[in-house]
């Protein structure tokens, strides 16, 4: 356990430790995901300040704030203005429904997106194959073997995964193109780690990326359009199987 110099635990404090992740928010919400399901954050109970509390999780008030928004979208604290950040009163079960039917009634949302991106990333994976640069197709290698890192350490390679995606943007070479997708990271970045919560999944968005990577390399546009479909349906399909576990997990 992580203490601020000069602070004394009491034996009725909660464990925080520090959290050391690419994301270090997520760190942040695991933590007190887990001591609210325990019982270990009372419902209505009022957390730390927000100084102390970075503190105490070794991270910046940033991340932490980041943290909190988190944990009140899904429905675990409150945030009460002038008072400060509360353990919900309707407790940790009654948030994990809630968040499963949110998933359930964003479905369409994501169907909408996922229609978007099949109508955009594969026309800029083919360009990619046309115009990528000795430069762009490295970067491209280097973000498939940190995704891969990423993996191998337990983590989802989400932000790898977003990474390759921007970097085959910016090798269509088309500023439109390029910002589009910038939005579409943008609009997935919170259901992004959603869809890789498992190895396998995490593995198979891995191997499609290996795929769009070498028909880039090969300058093969029809090879990366149908590489980058296949990987954005296999997305989709990680995604609904996601929402339908935490359905029968209610």
């Amino acid at each position: 356990m992580v203490r601020p110099a000069g602070h004394q635990a009491t034996s009725q404090e909660p464990p925080f430790t520090s959290v050391r992740r690419t994301r270090l928010f997520e760190g942040v919400v695991a933590q007190l995901r887990t001591l609210i399901k325990e019982g270990r954050l009372q419902p209505g109970q009022r957390l730390l300040p927000e100084r102390e509390l970075a503190e105490r999780f070794q991270v910046s008030r940033a991340s932490l704030r980041e943290a909190i928004r988190a944990l009140e979208r899904d429905g675990l604290v409150v945030i009460r203005p002038g008072a400060g950040t509360f353990v919900s009163e309707e407790g940790f079960d009654a948030a994990v429904e809630a968040l499963a039917q949110r998933l359930l009634e964003e479905r369409q949302a994501l169907a909408d997106i996922t229609e978007l991106r099949l109508i955009l990333e594969p026309q800029i994976a083919a360009l990619a194959a046309q115009r990528a640069t000795r430069e762009d197709r490295n970067h491209l290698l280097a973000m498939l073997k940190e995704q891969q890192r990423q993996i191998a350490a337990g983590e989802t390679g989400a932000a790898a995964d977003t990474a390759f995606h921007s970097a085959v943007a910016a090798a269509s070479h088309n500023q439109a193109l390029e910002r589009l997708s910038a939005i579409l990271v943008d609009l997935l970045a919170p259901i992004r780690d959603e869809g890789l919560q498992t190895p396998d999944r995490s593995l198979r968005s891995l191997a499609t990326h290996r795929a769009i990577l070498e028909a880039v390399q090969r300058g093969d546009t029809e090879a990366s359009r149908q590489a980058m479909q296949e990987h954005i349906l296999g997305v989709q399909q990680g995604l609904a199987q996601g929402s339908e576990e935490a359905v029968q997990h209610r």
